[in-house]
């Protein structure tokens, strides 16, 4: 990180926006002694702010953890205190246009926020290559889209008056498909991984299940796709059965989204204590739907040399194939950072990249 008396400027980072969480990186950090990208997350929902809320992010409260940024003329909160700042009915909705979208926008300023203040709250900050993705059902429609809302000085405003405004300039970005950051960081973690020949990428995320499938590295966008039913599904299917007015409640989606990835065996809802294991059929309906629609895009199984399952669900989705398809345990693989399995390879092409252009100028 390079630093002057007018802007600070870092090389590399790299931004995951998801349905469900919204990824970042800071850079490398050392761990163990170990140089690692440092990833962290926030969900992904944010709150248009009324003129007089001003004492719901007061300096040091809950609801001041994130930013404020102006989309539009309307100012939107994002941040982990983004729970402070919904109405009791916030329903989520994949779709199609979403990196588009006013929400998407100020996420993406909220990982710039934390950003920043990890670089310790510079007035400006630049960076030189920013890597973002999508999944791969919008990655081709939507791809040069995104890189011109990315590219550019963004403004990023703190609750706390003491820090206030701040910009962060994006030098130069890249679009990648999602899956594809996850294939990179483990191929390069994991030695014994062999990122030669066919593999299988399945990025099991909040909106999407996405399969990517690659021989040497390169894409076979052919038979790689999307299924726009998730882990948000398997929760809203879970919420029907309770009451199906949850499944517009943010917090109640949130509280069975973690009780599905965590493996809870019970959950406590509007006072009443639920088996989490009554609502396995429901959970197992939706996963086996996004396997069967896989299926039919990627076809046979049979050549690939390896089938690395990530993304927030990823656990959840890698116990259902090993439970429902257990011919395919020997060629299984999860990553065991799999929420950031994704921006972490999105960091490593982006550090390349930048190195790259910085020795051809």
């Amino acid at each position: 990180m390079k630093r002057d008396t007018n802007i600070t400027s870092v090389p590399a980072r790299a931004i995951d926006v998801g349905y469900a969480n919204t990824k970042f990186t800071c850079g490398r950090k050392q761990v163990n002694g170990i140089n690692m990208v440092h990833a962290d997350l926030f969900p992904s929902i944010t709150a248009t702010l009324r003129p007089n809320a001003t004492f719901m992010h007061a300096p040091g409260t809950h609801g001041a953890d994130g930013c404020i940024s102006e989309v539009n003329g309307v100012p939107h909160f994002a941040g982990r205190g983004v729970d402070m700042h919904l109405k009791g009915v916030q329903p989520r909705h994949v779709m199609k246009d979403y990196c588009t979208s006013p929400s998407y926008l100020a996420l993406m300023r909220g990982a710039m926020h934390y950003m920043l203040e990890d670089a310790g709250n510079p007035q400006e900050m630049a960076i030189e290559h920013l890597t973002v993705g999508l999944p791969l059902n919008t990655y081709l429609e939507y791809r040069d889209r995104l890189r011109s809302i990315v590219v550019g000085r963004h403004e990023v405003v703190s609750p706390d008056p003491s820090v206030g405004a701040r910009h962060v300039t994006v030098v130069d970005a890249s679009v990648m498909v999602q899956p594809m950051g996850a294939l990179y960081n483990y191929g390069l973690t994991h030695p014994d991984f062999n990122l030669s020949g066919w593999n299988l990428v399945i990025d099991v995320g909040g909106g999407t299940i996405d399969f990517l499938v690659a021989r040497d590295k390169a894409p076979n966008y052919e038979r790689s796709g999307a299924h726009p039913e998730s882990m948000l599904a398997c929760a809203s299917a879970v919420a029907k059965m309770i009451n199906p007015s949850l499944r517009g409640q943010y917090s109640i989606i949130q509280e069975i989204d973690a009780a599905i990835r965590e493996r809870n065996e019970t959950i406590r809802i509007s006072g009443v204590e639920y088996a989490m294991s009554d609502f396995s059929g429901a959970i197992s309906d939706v996963l086996r739907g996004g396997y069967n629609a896989m299926l039919d895009t990627i076809g046979a199984l049979e050549d690939f040399h390896s089938i690395l399952v990530c993304g927030g669900g990823g656990a959840v989705f890698y116990d259902y194939l090993r439970e429902q398809h257990p011919e395919l345990r020997p060629r299984l693989r999860i990553d065991a950072g799999a929420a950031f399995s994704n921006v972490r390879g999105f960091q490593i092409v982006a550090e390349y990249t930048q190195r790259m252009g910085s020795a051809n100028r």
